[in-house]
């Protein structure tokens, strides 16, 4: 061959060259994609059938374990559910619309789930409090208050392995084969808290996520002490919400949030029915009545505090009932 043919030659080689290097990197670039998709959408359809299973049991009040079939990791934060680490490729979120007080991570293939309906004095909202095996819950109580603790802890199902030991008895070292293999361990006090997080930490080891919470029943308020050395002043309204305590620990304030958000705007909604009550009957005793109630609930929708919240929650209690007494159409 002349020259100008070896130059065509070479010119055909360095095209294909070319050529077969874009084609491979699209078909890189495709793939990586598709890849990238696959998982998306896996990610997402975990979190929409974790979504979609509880709105199918949150009709009622009851206790179950969802079998998920696989491995996860399940983030619970502040109306938020992901999937898989924050730092990883595939981690994905989604909002959820619903009030549920959980641990910040979930690991494992089965998920423990608990619904209650929160009433303050009226039906609110249904709470959601979900926990696995990887997260232990231990409830230490003052000899005293045992007897009052134990009722409160036979209403949580028996699946979440809550256990229950007066301070007396409280010795860390018993639970050590216990905190092997946990992810988290939270210790409830019901009095005074004995011992410190660092005190658990240096029985159980420094990687285990521990959390003391220390609650005062006579003043519905509680100090959450997390794993870095932060300490929280908390409160809760009822029963209800001191569970949600129990299970969030450090989590707990800003799913509280969005559960007064919720009373909130369930007032606003009974102020107005009050206002079309009023406009409904010519008793003046009834009128009176419901005048009272719909100031209440005004003051009540505005409320900030714990004291004001137990103090009004009691009058509107009260009011409703004596329209009750008094034949009147009742608010709720």
């Amino acid at each position: 061959m002349n020259k100008k043919g070896d130059v065509s030659l070479l010119f055909k080689w360095i095209f294909g060259i070319i050529a077969g290097a874009v084609i491979l990197m699209f078909l890189f670039k495709f793939a990586g994609i598709h890849i990238g998709g696959e998982q998306a959408l896996e990610g997402n359809k975990f979190l929409v059938s974790v979504d979609d299973k509880l709105d199918a049991f949150g009709i009622g009040e009851g206790s179950d374990i969802f079998d998920l079939k696989d491995e996860f990791l399940l983030g619970v934060q502040c109306g938020e559910f992901s999937v898989n680490e924050e730092t990883s490729e595939n981690y994905f979120a989604r909002e959820t619309d619903k009030v549920v007080f959980a641990p910040s991570s979930l690991k494992g293939d089965n998920l423990h789930v608990w619904t209650k309906k929160w009433y303050f004095p009226y039906g609110v909202t249904m709470f959601f409090y979900l926990n696995n095996p990887q997260n232990r819950i231990l409830i230490v109580s003052d000899a005293n208050k045992i007897e009052e603790v134990g009722n409160f802890v036979k209403k949580i199902p028996q699946h979440f392995s809550v256990q229950v030991t007066t301070k007396q008895l409280f010795n860390p070292a018993s639970f050590s084969s216990q905190a092997k293999g946990s992810d988290k361990i939270t210790v409830v006090f019901f009095g005074t808290s004995t011992y410190s997080v660092n005190d658990l930490k240096s029985q159980y080891g420094n990687n285990l996520n521990i959390e003391i919470i220390q609650v005062n029943l006579e003043d519905n308020t509680a100090k959450i002490y997390d794993n870095y050395g932060g300490v929280e002043d908390v409160f809760f309204l009822g029963d209800e919400m001191l569970y949600g305590l129990i299970f969030s620990g450090s989590g707990y304030e800003c799913t509280k949030d969005i559960a007064l958000n919720r009373l909130n705007t369930l007032t606003r909604i009974y102020i107005e029915k009050v206002n079309r009550l009023a406009g409904k009957t010519s008793e003046t005793k009834c009128v009176d009545s419901l005048v009272q109630s719909r100031i209440l609930l005004e003051k009540y929708s505005t409320t900030l505090t714990k004291n004001e919240f137990y103090s009004l929650m009691e009058q509107i209690e009260k009011q409703n009932n004596k329209l009750e007494k008094e034949g009147c159409t009742t608010i709720y």
